[in-house]
């Protein structure tokens, strides 16, 4: 994905790290363990489940039709969808109908292809608008293609005494580009460079971020958790607009982003990762050519990946068949991908980055990775400064 997640919010990123000689600077100045997170250090999450959709209808069933189809879709969908791996989109319904609708489902169909549908529950009152959540989807061969989305609702009369399953209802086709895959670009990763190690720790603020870990742990109680990542993910994404930086490179602390409620990626980054710090959680901001984006320890083992897999999806009110998460792995575990400039959701696929292949895989459009781990603290010994 070269550019940010979603059409109805495309921007233009800046250029972060520029030229060979960070490149070098970054290849000769690794940390090598010396600063940054240790192994016995690092906060595996809790994996609750949150509560999947009851797809029940709300009221007594009548065979007698009631008029569904007045209603008006409006969708954000990923700017680049790729073959096999597909992409990602969010709907809202505004209903126009006399009566309340029940949705039950929806999901995108792809002309003379696969449907891709899950499971929600969402009522929404005669003039209301609701929105259906998360919904991510495969995609054919690379090509110009044709997709419907589909939506599966009842329908009440105006009093609501009555109901009628429609069934599903499939809007008029819709084109797009579909992307082929592409190659690993073969990263060459490194670790806590100092000088960006002190520039993203010493702009981590937990007090900043204070109430918004306070009003995420009310929701989500019990102890540090993978439901309260995506909580603060969704909070940083739907709170702190993405603004690009008229020019050079200026990284605003935690503090100014909270006050100016805008930043750009690595300022969404850090903001993410000071509230996932301030949960208790470990983070860490990843520096490619173009961009920064933070990532969340999630644990050690398959068995700890696919646990996190579940609880993630359930968040969004997903099976975990309909979920795919975007992680990176080193020595210590796994890494979730929780970058708001990317797809839509916890765990998506970051920006300045394309998928590889149809089951998950994906590379960063970059010669370098440089993981920093977000301690809030800082090394005194700065080599490799410009």
């Amino acid at each position: 994905m070269r550019g940010a997640g979603v059409i109805a919010a495309v921007v233009i990123m800046v250029v972060i790290l520029i030229g060979a000689g960070f490149y070098a600077l970054v290849i000769a100045d690794d940390a090598g363990g010396s600063v940054g997170f240790q192994s016995n250090e690092l906060v595996e999450p809790l994996t609750p489940m949150a509560k999947l959709p009851n797809t029940t209808i709300p009221g007594e069933l009548t065979q007698a039709p009631i008029a569904a189809g007045n209603m008006n879709l409006y969708w954000n969908i990923t700017e680049d969808i790729y073959a096999g791996y597909g992409g990602a989109l969010q709907l809202k319904i505004e209903n126009r109908n006399p009566g309340s609708m029940f949705v039950y489902s929806f999901g995108l169909r792809w002309v003379d292809g696969e449907t891709y549908q899950r499971n929600c529950s969402v009522t929404i009152a005669s003039g209301q608008s609701g929105s259906l959540g998360l919904l991510i989807f495969g995609a054919p061969e690379a090509g110009n293609r044709q997709y419907q989305i589909i939506v599966g609702a009842a329908v009440s009369n105006a009093g609501e005494t009555l109901w009628y399953d429609s069934g599903s209802m499939p809007s008029t086709p819709n084109s797009v580009r579909v992307q082929a895959l592409t190659s690993s670009y073969g990263a060459n990763t490194s670790y806590n460079h100092r000088e960006y190690y002190n520039r993203v720790n010493e702009r981590i603020d937990q007090k900043a971020v204070d109430t918004v870990v306070e009003d995420i742990q009310k929701r989500f109680p019990g102890g540090y958790n993978l439901l309260q990542v995506a909580e603060a993910f969704e909070w940083t994404k739907n709170n702190i607009a993405y603004q690009a930086e008229a020019s050079g490179d200026y990284w605003q602390s935690t503090g100014e982003t909270m006050g100016m409620r805008s930043g750009d990626c690595e300022d969404h980054a850090l903001v993410i990762s000071s509230i996932i710090d301030g949960l208790g959680g470990s983070a860490r901001v990843n520096i490619i050519r173009e961009h920064a984006f933070p990532t969340v320890f999630i644990g050690t083992t398959e068995s700890d990946l696919l646990k996190a897999e579940r609880s993630i999806a359930s968040y969004y009110g997903m099976e975990v068949s309909e979920y795919r998460m975007s992680y990176l792995i080193d020595e210590h575990g796994y890494w979730m991908v929780i970058d708001t400039t990317g797809f839509p959701y916890a765990g998506g696929l970051p920006a300045k980055s394309e998928p590889t292949t149809a089951d998950g895989g994906w590379t960063v459009l970059s010669e370098y990775l440089v993981c920093i781990d977000v301690t809030g603290k800082t090394s005194t010994s700065l080599l490799g400064m410009f």
